[in-house]
């Protein structure tokens, strides 16, 4: 599915796949990216159980609190495990940073600079994308 979302929505992305368990700081290093481009897509969720994803760095957390001012809502919280699972039938720790799901994404000024960004899909698949590219999905959804 996200493949071929990559490909309809013409994404600079790519979905590599490795036959065993793989770390994705060793995938940062397969293509010649910086462990600083190594991000995950944290999930929040407001009363109608809209998802709100922002884009940060594997190593970092954000609040609801900052949450709520990127995206200016106010009622935002992190969606829960059995959430992300029962609605999406992923687990959260696997989001997308993409609007695959009909999420609202941001990228976190913190990893905004980035031009690439590798993200963990799996244990053994991960997603490398433009940073321009999550941000021009997003500006398509609104």
């Amino acid at each position: 599915m996200l493949v071929d979302f990559l490909e309809v929505n013409k994404l600079d992305g790519k979905i590599i796949s490795f036959p065993c368990v793989t770390s994705i700081e060793k995938v940062a290093d397969s293509v010649h990216l910086s462990q600083s481009s190594i991000a995950k897509a944290v999930p929040f969720v407001d009363d109608e159980m809209d998802f709100f994803v922002v884009v940060i760095g594997k190593e970092d957390s954000i609040t609801s609190k900052e949450a709520n001012l990127l995206f200016k809502k106010k009622d935002l919280v992190p969606a829960q495990d059995k959430e992300v699972l029962s609605l999406l039938a992923i687990e959260k720790d696997y989001f997308p940073p993409i609007a695959v799901y009909g999420a609202t994404t941001l990228v976190h000024p913190s990893v905004k600079e980035k031009k690439r960004l590798v993200f963990e899909l799996s244990e053994k698949d991960f997603l490398v994308i433009a940073t321009n590219d999550i941000e021009k999905m997003n500006e398509l959804e609104e």
